[in-house]
């Protein structure tokens, strides 16, 4: 049931925190409040998880794990940096507050926004393996394998052109002072291209810990040889 719950809130805050990347199309009024939900799923999803945290000290390093526990600290912190640039700079939900929104509090939530997405996206990308070694096994040997291949080659692809007609990268390093808006593209394609820049960063990750479980698998390989 826990699982369940848990794998439930991942869904929820991948597509919640997909949906708030397109400020411009929900406004303000829905993207804060959006926001307020996504940040409580973020909670139970620690709270879920708090073996993750007591255990980080415990057991061996090996890559996957070190890159694992790099992208989830680093996503903490861009999440609390979310948290407080919202309260910053809110109009709606935390107007009470009479916060005077400042040109630090935008650059905050624009810098740990961007990052905590491109993040969330490596997480998903080093759990891919068993979804992805699933569908390989049923494809395998069938006509629908090349068109596997062919779909993730046209997914990263069209990812990575996304993320930089996008110019997203402006944001995670702060190249300008505003996040700019094409309120002229049609919602659906600003949706398609957030999508594509999370699975194009999601698979380079997958790539990356693919490839060292190769080599090392070779490598052990060559040892037994000589053992």
């Amino acid at each position: 049931m826990k699982k369940k719950i848990s794998v439930m809130i991942n869904i929820l805050m991948t597509i919640f925190f997909v949906v708030l990347m397109g400020y411009h199309i929900t406004g303000n009024q829905i993207h804060e409040y959006l926001g307020v939900i996504t940040l409580l799923l973020v909670t139970i999803h620690n709270y879920l998880n708090i073996k993750w945290y007591k255990n980080i000290v415990k057991g061996k390093y090996h890559f996957q794990r070190i890159l694992l526990t790099a992208i989830d600290l680093l996503l903490l912190v861009a999440t609390i940096g979310i948290a407080i640039s919202s309260v910053i700079i809110s109009t709606d939900v935390f107007q009470f507050l009479n916060i005077q929104t400042t040109m630090f509090g935008r650059k905050l939530h624009m810098f740990t926004t961007s990052w905590a997405f491109i993040l969330i996206s490596a997480h998903i990308g080093l759990h891919l393996s068993s979804f992805i070694g699933m569908i390989k096994d049923k494809l395998k040997k069938s006509m629908f394998e090349y068109v596997y291949y062919v779909i993730l080659l046209a997914i990263v692809l069209y990812g990575g052109y996304s993320f930089v007609a996008t110019r997203f990268f402006e944001n995670m390093f702060l190249l300008k002072d505003f996040t700019f808006f094409d309120f002229n593209k049609n919602p659906i394609i600003v949706y398609i291209e957030y999508i594509a820049i999370l699975l194009f960063v999601a698979f380079i990750l997958y790539g990356i810990t693919h490839i060292v479980r190769k080599i090392k698998g070779s490598r052990k390989k060559e040892e037994k040889k000589y053992e």
